[in-house]
């Protein structure tokens, strides 16, 4: 039985690599940088700003000092902030799927290692923001995915043990995250992996979110009712 389900952000709920591109392209521009194309930036997503730096250095086989990181990184963050998610969108699915687990009343949850007031603006962009009951994106002093600890706090926000959760992401990472925490996990097929989706050891994978439920028939059937969140919350 399901009461809560949490997913990644980017690739997942969100199609956001256009405007993440754009970013990193105005940043590399400040370090005489060529441009990286959309479908290596897709590629690079899912380990936060420092490793998306990191990888697009690594692609135009430039030697990663850490300073360049930096500025990269800083420049990245900047850009990203100012521009806002203009270009970025749901993917087909999102919508109908989020309005379904509020009708079986299953709790939602956010787990991104995308800095987490970037993750929180997001969702208010995407108009999604009202669905979720719980975030966590990446912050200091919070290890990262596919460390377990983001998930469980989202989970200990919406007051739903693992044994009642689903983790639905995108990536290796996701299915690594959600192990260690000891959640079941499901992919989508069209996110940012670089790897096939269905090589990679989760307990199912779907086209779309429309179809989750049919592939995950425990949402059917929910839990108990999520636990009120505490005071101290991560909501959106």
């Amino acid at each position: 039985m399901t009461s809560a389900v949490v997913f990644d952000l980017d690739g997942t709920l969100a199609d956001t690599v256009v405007d993440i591109g754009a970013s990193l392209n105005a940043a590399l521009a400040t370090l005489s940088l060529p441009e990286v194309e959309p479908g290596a930036v897709r590629l690079m997503i899912g380990h936060g700003p420092t490793v998306l730096a990191e990888r697009a250095m690594q692609y135009l086989d430039i030697t990663t000092e850490r300073h360049q990181v930096e500025h990269l990184t800083d420049a990245f963050m900047d850009h990203y902030a100012a521009s806002g998610n203009r270009l970025s969108s749901l993917f087909a699915g999102v919508s109908d799927c989020l309005e379904e687990l509020v009708a079986m009343n299953v709790a939602i949850g956010v787990c991104s290692n995308k800095p987490h007031d970037a993750c929180r603006g997001l969702l208010f962009d995407l108009g999604i923001a009202k669905y979720v009951g719980a975030l966590q994106g990446s912050a200091a002093g919070v290890p990262r995915k596919p460390d377990p600890t983001m998930l469980l706090e989202v989970l200990r926000s919406l007051g739903v043990p693992a044994e009642h959760a689903l983790y639905v992401g995108d990536s290796d990472t996701d299915v690594q995250t959600a192990r260690a925490a000891g959640l079941p996990v499901v992919l989508v097929s069209y996110g940012y992996s670089d790897r096939p989706v269905d090589q990679l050891g989760a307990d199912g994978v779907v086209p779309s979110l429309r179809e989750l439920s049919s592939a995950w028939p425990e949402l059917m059937t929910p839990g108990p009712a999520a636990a009120p969140p505490p005071r101290r919350s991560t909501t959106p």
